[in-house]
């Protein structure tokens, strides 16, 4: 469970979560600042924004609060951005870290950067427990995309026409039907044929000796004589 003596300030949530959207920051999530990816893609973004204050804060960091028992919220009221951290083992002297002070450059660009994305909070120095430092944190925008691509991919491999598992047993099974299609059609033409010359022989008796019947032989199966 560490526990930071940090010199900085308070971002309310509600800020955080305008910012991100305002920015459009896919890949950071506004409950938990202490994720890599989130850390990252803010200190980027400050970087952009505020490239002469943060030459001043090269070591810019976000803390966040966070009680594992708590299972009211999801997410604290609000966030630390802080120039200084230091964490605390067993003990502390406050009065020797604080007499080391902070540098005239560092002090003021800290104070325009609260101005500017949380105005109003006092900057000081803060006790900061975190219970879980490693705790989850919400899948971003980007790593779901991600996933999304990566399954499609996998998906449309495994259909593909051009696969080679997939596409012999497309083969295969395109053979048979062809097969069995030309044996139906044959089929049909052959018993076609064979009705036709029956006919023929029985239209040709019948006109030679029209007063005689057909024989047995020339009538074709299943007719009545």
């Amino acid at each position: 469970m560490p526990t930071y003596l940090c010199h900085g300030f308070r971002w309310p949530r509600p800020l955080i979560r305008i910012h991100i959207i305002l920015q459009n920051l896919d890949d950071a999530a506004a409950e938990w600042l202490m994720a890599p990816p989130t850390t990252a893609t803010l200190t980027q973004n400050f970087h952009t924004l505020y490239p002469e204050l943060m030459a001043s804060l090269p070591s810019l960091r976000f803390i966040e609060q966070y009680d594992p028992a708590d299972t009211s919220a999801k997410s604290q009221p609000f966030a630390y951005v802080c120039d200084q951290v230091h964490e605390v083992q067993l003990g502390v002297d406050i009065d020797e870290v604080r007499g080391k002070g902070v540098a005239n450059e560092a002090w003021a660009a800290l104070v325009d950067l609260r101005d500017k994305i949380a105005p109003g909070e006092k900057v000081a120095w803060f006790v900061v427990v975190n219970g879980d430092v490693e705790r989850w944190a919400p899948p971003t925008v980007g790593l779901l995309e991600g996933s999304s691509a990566g399954s499609g991919v996998s998906a449309g491999s495994a259909i593909s026409p051009t696969s080679g598992s997939g596409s012999s047993v497309g083969r295969e099974e395109d053979g048979e039907k062809q097969r069995k299609g030309f044996r139906k059609w044959f089929g049909r033409n052959s018993l076609r044929k064979s009705k036709s010359m029956r006919d023929l022989n029985i239209d040709e008796s019948i006109q030679s000796h029209p007063g005689t019947p057909p024989s047995l032989s020339q009538t074709a199966p299943g007719t009545a004589v």
